[in-house]
Parts: C-alpha cells; sequence; structure tokens
C-alpha cells in the first residue's frame, strides 16, 4: 500500500466521532514536530490521536525539527535502554527547542524528579482519568476549536516506519489502559497507572469502522487485559464473545491476558477460544516458581494455565500460543529457571525471554543486592535461548530488550504461522 494510501486510512479514522465533516478546513500555520518515539504498542496509538487532534485543529506535522513552532519530545518508560534514551532525548532537543518543547511521555510519571533535573519547561502525561492517555496535552494548546475527545481512538501508527511488519490488514485495538496488578519489579505501571476500560460499545463501533476497511486481524490490545471491564461491570469473556459475534470476516488475537484471568474465566475462556478465528492468545506467565512469583508479588497458576493451554490446543489447532518468561531474577537457582522455561517450552509456539532489570524507584530493588551482573545477566540470557532451542521447536526472542532477537525470529514466527494457516 503506497503511502497516500495509508494517510487516507489515518484521515479516514480520525473523521469519525463527533467530529464534523469538514473539520478539516480549520485554519492553523503551526508546525509540529514529533520526535522519535521508542513506545508500546498502545502509547504509539495513543500518539497517533494525539496527531490526528493537532490535525484535526491545522496543525502541519513536519518531518524535521527545524522550522518547529512546537516540539513534542516523546520519551519511554519500559526498558532502562529506553529510559536513559528518553533523557539524553530531552536533553539534545532542549538546547534548540527549549521554548518549543513539551515533553510527553510515561517517564513524565515514573521518573519526575529525574525529569526535573533535566526539563522546566511543560510536560504532558501518560496518566489520564480517561481509558485513553495524553489528556493534558489540551491545555497547552487553549486556542484549538475542536477537543481531543472528539478525535476516536486509533487502530493504526502515525507512521509507516513504527511497524515492524508493515500490514494495514492488521488493526490494533486499546481495549483498556493501566494496569489491575502490581508487580514489584514493572516499569510501565508507575508510566500507566490503574487499569481504565473504555466500554464495550465504543470498541465494536471502533472494530465495525475497520471492518469497513477491510481488516482480517483485529488484536486487542492493552498493557494488562485479562480484567479488563471489571469496573465497568464487564469482562473480558463478554467483550471477545461481542467481538466475535460482530463479524466473522476477521481474525482475533488475545494480547497480554494475565494469568489470572484464566484462573478466573477458564471455563468461559476455553468455550470462546476454540473458535478458530481466535489465532493468536499471548499470556505472560514470567515465571513457574511459587517463591520467584512471590517476590515479584504475582500469582503463580502453571497448575492451571498448563492444562488451560493443552485444551486450548485440542480445540483449536490453528491458533498461536505466546508467553513472556522473565530469566535471571535475584536469587533464582538453575533449576528455577530451567522449571519455567520447559513449562513455556511445553506449553507455548512463541517465547519472549526477558532478563530482569531493577529500578531503584520500584519495591524490587530491595533484592538489588542479591542481584547477578550484567555480565551473568547477559549469559543466563544467552544459555536460556540456546536452551528452548535445543529441546523445543519455538520461536524465542527478547522483544525489545534485543531487537536483534527479533530479526532473528521474525522468519520463524513467519513459516509458523504459514503451518498454522493463520493471518
Amino acid at each position: 500500500m503506497e503511502n497516500n494510501d495509508f494517510r487516507r486510512i489515518l484521515l479516514t479514522e480520525a473523521d469519525r466521532g463527533r467530529v464534523k465533516d469538514h473539520f478539516w478546513d480549520v485554519e492553523c500555520s503551526m508546525k509540529i514536530f514529533i520526535t522519535e518515539d521508542d513506545m508500546c504498542t498502545t502509547q504509539k496509538l495513543n500518539l497517533a490521536r494525539v496527531q490526528r487532534w493537532l490535525e484535526a485543529n491545522g496543525c502541519s506535522i513536519i518531518d524535521a525539527a527545524e522550522g518547529a513552532d512546537r516540539l513534542l519530545c516523546m520519551t519511554c518508560n519500559g526498558w532502562s535502554l529506553l529510559e536513559n534514551i528518553s533523557y539524553n532525548r530531552i536533553r539534545t532537543y532542549s538546547e534548540t527547542h527549549a521554548d518549543r518543547m513539551i515533553v510527553m511521555g510515561c517517564v513524565n510519571d515514573a521518573h519526575p524528579e529525574k525529569v526535573a533535573k533535566i526539563w522546566s519547561g511543560p510536560t504532558v502525561r501518560t496518566k489520564s482519568r480517561d481509558a485513553l492517555s495524553f489528556e493534558e496535552i489540551e491545555a497547552l494548546f487553549p486556542d484549538f476549536r475542536i477537543s481531543l475527545k472528539d478525535i476516536p481512538a486509533q487502530s493504526v501508527f502515525r507512521r509507516k516506519e513504527d511497524y515492524r511488519d508493515y500490514n494495514l490488514l492488521k488493526r490494533f485495538i486499546n481495549i483498556s489502559e493501566g494496569c489491575a496488578f502490581s508487580c514489584t519489579f514493572c516499569t510501565h505501571k508507575p508510566g500507566l497507572g490503574a487499569r481504565r476500560s473504555r466500554p464495550v460499545d465504543e470498541i465494536l463501533d471502533q472494530i465495525r469502522q475497520c471492518v469497513t476497511e477491510g481488516v482480517r486481524i483485529v488484536n486487542l490490545m492493552g498493557m494488562e487485559t485479562a480484567l479488563y471491564g471489571v469496573e465497568l461491570g464487564s469482562s473480558y469473556p463478554e467483550l471477545l464473545q461481542a467481538v466475535l459475534d460482530l463479524d466473522n470476516s476477521y481474525e482475533v488475537h488475545v494480547a497480554q491476558f494475565n494469568p489470572t484471568g484464566i484462573y478466573r474465566y477458564r471455563d468461559r475462556l476455553l468455550s470462546l477460544f476454540q473458535n478458530k478465528r481466535v489465532s493468536d492468545i499471548q499470556t505472560p506467565i514470567q515465571s513457574v516458581s511459587p517463591r520467584l512469583m512471590k517476590m515479584m508479588n504475582r500469582r503463580e497458576h502453571s497448575d492451571v494455565v498448563g492444562p488451560f493451554m493443552r485444551a486450548v490446543r485440542e480445540v483449536n489447532t490453528r491458533t498461536i500460543l505466546r508467553t513472556d518468561v522473565i530469566v535471571g531474577w535475584p536469587t533464582e537457582t538453575e533449576e528455577e529457571r530451567r522449571a519455567s522455561l520447559d513449562f513455556a517450552g511445553q506449553h507455548f509456539d512463541e517465547i519472549a525471554l526477558y532478563t530482569i532489570e531493577l529500578s531503584s524507584d520500584l519495591p524490587a530493588w530491595k533484592y538489588h543486592d542479591q542481584a547477578f551482573s550484567v555480565d551473568e545477566l547477559q549469559r543466563i540470557r544467552r544459555d536460556s535461548i540456546d536452551y528452548l532451542n535445543a529441546r523445543y521447536d519455538v520461536v524465542v526472542h527478547s522483544g525489545q530488550q534485543d531487537d536483534n532477537t527479533m530479526k532473528i525470529a521474525e522468519q520463524r514466527r513467519k513459516l509458523l504461522r504459514a503451518k498454522r494457516a493463520v493471518a
């Protein structure tokens, strides 16, 4: 698909909701530059919504910082590497655009003191009262006629370059923001806050628009999705049933589904997951060691997850089962590590394998005196990947923690999807 077609789809999606048909005629000469962002999928979608809002108010998005009337400096708190890149980005652009820069993203929420040491200008936090982020940006553009609330949630990123695998037939649907859990090591919740779910009807309206655009895959996204809707009197099974019933023209991917959801809804989920259109399920187990999971402040549900995943395989041979595993947790033994790797290898098709990163701002920091060294963690990750590849027919990578592993795993992932005949 050409860039002009990509642009047309973005504008079409932004034109829905309460925004009038003529809103693109708003006059504004403001030029906006948005820096590279490094953010997670959910926040890339929220940033795309902000860009649509800026454009709806007549701003033009430019490709270089030179000549910008406003510069949005984006940050990410997902990994220590990305956090440090964010600080460097703030320093770099503040040297040339201090009078025009707005710092946005999770670092503002998770590390406000660190940001304050290098930047005293306007910031926009990720946390919000609504189920979509960045609502604070409206106060910095008081003359805008169109509210951010009038811009619907987006299902495509703002740039073609943001895609690892560029495919506009696959759309990402943010069903909630934030998280209902409090893992001691998690860098994401301080940046995104408590769970805030979108209403089912609003999500279905977004998917209906995707259907009109010929979408083949709907990925139900969120930082954590298993307890979606609890605060609204709804539930994930209720949402998934509605999504499957809406139209039969697309497959559904289940993302970031905490194992607690399997424990809570297992019978209802198994009935839904046997639908062959549910072609991808991700549930991050992290570990199967009760001792380590207690240190992480996570519930250990391997006794439920294992039989459940075997049952899913029996009733739906198409679906791809994915998980996340953390290795190198302080005091982790070789036996505990191998037990987690074996469990993942026996029950899942794809494993995102990460080494633990401890932040001084989080509760798990109390274990840092018992932590493995950086060199030891690198060895543990290499050995763990080798262990899995030698014993199991699985796709293994380390996500954003090591992009090189993603590149290596991509071909195996494509072969797996072709073998299962999934999109």
